[in-house]
């Protein structure tokens, strides 16, 4: 992410105590989280996004598709024979690039959100997402003035507090609308993981975009750190796949204290930026 010392923070602290497993393709690096749970990460490129492959008894959930530049649909076939549901925390472009690949695809019930994933993003669209010096080494093959988000139809629209049974093992939904409106993160009650998508992470947390929405972060965040007593740690879409769930908590207090206008902050191109520990906040001047 923007602001975050990549390339030269890798590897991130929080993926190096994991156990990294052979990746088919070394543009994602695979790690094991848990029993049955695997990150597979896209350090490559400045976005470091991470998709979450979730084994359950009678079939998988994969959480985002990640960019679409590298085959995750081959990371997750090397991983798993059970038959696979993706679910998107999301619809931006870094979220959903191989939705295609995939015969169900799940998100939540929010029109826009949906409306994008199922149209896609040109090349023409996709154009400033690989701009020089974006990006490390490309798959053999790739074409980054081809690149292009396929559009994939949703097959089921998810509600807050749906659970999701993998057998053995349910995911439970939580809307967290702000960064967008069709946010969502997931609760692995069985493990005690906490995937939250792109409402938080350690690096710049985006609450300026038109579709963002400050309050509606700030609500998310409160109703997430009622949660955290289940949580045995936090699984971000982007940058570690392993953080410590009292980080949250300190996210939350950040937002407080930017919403009591308490927060320094640092203006660049009509952008207030505010700065803490390890992570940051961007909003709209």
């Amino acid at each position: 992410m923007e602001g975050s010392g990549w390339p030269a923070a890798l590897p991130r602290p929080g993926n190096s105590k994991l156990n990294r497993l052979e990746s088919n393709d070394p543009w994602f690096e695979v790690y094991e989280v848990s029993t049955g749970t695997f990150a597979l990460l896209e350090p490559r490129h400045y976005e470091e996004v991470i998709s979450y492959l979730v084994l359950g008894t009678d079939r998988a959930l994969l959480l985002d598709t990640g960019m679409g530049i590298g085959n995750i649909q081959a990371e997750v076939e090397q991983l798993t024979d059970l038959p696979v549901v993706v679910v998107n925390s999301h619809s931006h472009y870094d979220h959903i690039g191989d939705n295609y690949r995939f015969a169900e695809i799940w998100a939540f019930d929010d029109d826009g959100e949906v409306a994008r994933i199922e149209r896609g993003l040109t090349s023409v669209e996709c154009r400033n997402y690989l701009q020089p010096g974006s990006y490390l080494e490309l798959p053999l093959g790739f074409d980054p003035t081809t690149y292009e988000i396929r559009p994939a139809r949703i097959s089921q629209r998810l509600g807050h507090l749906q659970a999701i049974d993998l057998g053995d093992r349910i995911l439970t939904v939580h809307h967290t609308p702000g960064h967008s409106p069709g946010s969502l993160c997931l609760l692995d009650g069985r493990e005690g993981l906490l995937f939250t998508g792109d409402t938080f992470y350690p690096g710049m947390l985006y609450a300026h975009f038109a579709e963002s929405d400050f309050d509606l972060y700030l609500q998310s965040l409160r109703h997430l750190v009622t949660l955290l007593n289940e949580v045995h740690c936090l699984c971000p879409a982007h940058n570690e796949a392993h953080v410590e769930r009292e980080m949250l908590a300190d996210a939350l207090d950040a937002f407080e204290g930017i919403a009591a206008g308490q927060v320094p902050f640092v203006l660049q191109d009509d952008i207030r930026i505010y700065q803490f520990d390890r992570f940051g906040v961007t909003l709209p001047q």
